[in-house]
């Protein structure tokens, strides 16, 4: 534990480091005059400062917990969807439950101001390693395959969130203080552009090392760039390519379903194809903290899981017993149980995890039925089962093998990252799923509204339809 000390301290060194180097980071769409160029010259002057600034970036995400990617995206996704509720009330929070945002709820404006802030750390990363400086060829390759997957990432979240978004590419404060909403459209092709470009500058090894693990794949590899591409493929109907960027991460021997449905969200898995490390003192990852009750296993949790998701598990189902919790106070409540520590006193670390390799699974098998392959797709779909305890689900085709894999979907991915919510509104089941199962719900839900900041600072953005 020691070493993990160490390295927390180090890598919150980094993230001061960023800080202290781009103080104009803090808003994008509206930012204050730039750090000069003096002070990004010596930013980027050799391989060691410049990592050091990339590692900051992860480090500003890993210190902003319930934002767009530390659990934000988990928590309200999961409130959104059919998957959880509080227990206790809260305006905010409960406000995406019920479907009645507005533009000045808080949390919901920071999942959109978090992600600009992060967006701006990117481009600025990109703009400055594109000037070369001190920093050698296969470090510049590196760093700006990182900027450039975490740059994708961010804006999948936001454009499946918010819809039509801002696209920023640049640091220049006075157009992005003006930009208007670009379509959806050309958002995704920015994302498929930068993950293409990141499969070509990412290594197939992971960078740096950890004082815990060897191979600790807190860093984007050639393999984590592939994974989200065949996601973002699976999104834009673009099948062939779906299963040909999840069959390269499949093939590669150095991911491998953990049989042990407890060893999934360890920090060493090797299902784990990418993770962040959490940096934050007492508390390994947002989830852990956030849907582990405070008063330890047993007690009454802050979020508990719908009778919805409950009831789609299969009584068999080993996720059900491995990865649902049981409240044993008072009224009895189920939450989400997959990563099993709420605080860093519990020994077997565990690390936020972005991408894992049963996720490429259930997108080949997606791709492959819109492709007229149902040998294939079951294929692909039996293996998620029969780590799960089931028996293989008989050979199925069109709208059945679908509902039969959007089913998986929802039982292996529930309470991580905003999954069943994204997956309601691509396949077109939001109006008529959450319309029956939850009261308030109307179409223009689907999207969140952009912060009321935003839309009075910038002349040219608009707002969703609904608020």
């Amino acid at each position: 534990m020691k070493k993990y000390t160490v390295f927390n301290f180090l890598t919150i060194a980094a993230f001061l480091l960023l800080m202290s180097l781009a103080p104009c980071c803090k808003k994008l769409i509206a930012v204050p005059t730039p750090a000069s160029q003096t002070d990004n010259t010596k930013a980027f002057s050799n391989d060691s400062i410049a990592t050091d600034v990339m590692l900051g970036v992860y480090g500003s995400i890993m210190n902003s917990p319930r934002a767009l990617l530390n659990g934000g995206s988990s928590i309200f996704g999961g409130l959104s969807a059919d998957e959880l509720f509080r227990t206790v009330p809260s305006a905010d929070e409960d406000a995406f439950f019920q479907y009645a945002l507005t533009s000045v709820n808080t949390l919901c404006s920071s999942l959109y101001t978090t992600a600009y802030n992060w967006l701006y750390d990117c481009n600025n990363l990109l703009e400055n390693l594109a000037q070369k400086n001190g920093v050698t060829d296969s470090t510049q390759k590196q760093l700006t395959g990182e900027a450039k997957f975490l740059r994708a990432l961010i804006y999948f979240h936001l454009v499946n969130d918010f819809g039509e978004v801002p696209l920023i590419l640049g640091t220049d404060y006075q157009s992005n203080s003006l930009a208007a909403r670009s379509a959806s459209d050309l958002v995704y092709e920015q994302i498929i552009a930068d993950l293409t470009a990141a499969q070509n500058l990412l290594s197939p090894a992971y960078a740096g090392t950890n004082p815990l693990y060897a191979e600790a794949r807190t860093r984007p590899n050639q393999a984590a760039a592939s994974a989200l591409l065949a996601r973002v493929f699976l999104y834009r109907g673009r099948w062939t390519e779906a299963e040909t960027a999840a069959s390269t991460v499949i093939n590669n021997t150095d991911y491998v379903l953990e049989r042990d449905l407890n060893s999934v969200f360890l920090a060493d898995s090797r299902e784990t194809i990418w993770q962040l490390q959490p940096i934050r003192n007492n508390a390994y990852t947002t989830e852990g903290s956030f849907f582990i009750p405070a008063g330890g296993i047993g007690a009454r949790p802050t979020y508990a899981l719908q009778n919805w998701l409950l009831d789609a598990f299969e009584p068999s189902d080993l996720r059900k017993s491995h990865w649902v919790g049981t409240s044993t106070t008072g009224n009895k409540y189920s939450y989400p149980y997959k990563y099993k520590a709420a605080n860093a006193s519990v020994p077997n670390p565990e690390y936020n995890i972005v991408l894992r390799l049963a996720e490429q699974y259930l997108i080949r098998a997606e791709a492959r039925a819109w492709l007229g392959d149902n040998t294939g797709a079951m294929a692909d779909l039996n293996v998620i089962r029969s780590r799960a305890g089931l028996a293989a689900a008989p050979l199925a085709s069109g709208t059945t093998l679908l509902n039969t894999i959007w089913h998986e979907r929802q039982v292996e991915l529930f309470a991580e990252w905003g999954h069943r919510w994204l997956d309601l509104k691509r396949t077109g089941q939001a109006d008529s799923v959450l319309h029956a199962e939850k009261s308030g719900w109307t179409t223009p839900a689907a999207l969140y509204p952009l912060p009321f900041t935003e839309l009075t600072r910038d002349p040219n953005l608009t707002q969703n339809a609904g608020y």
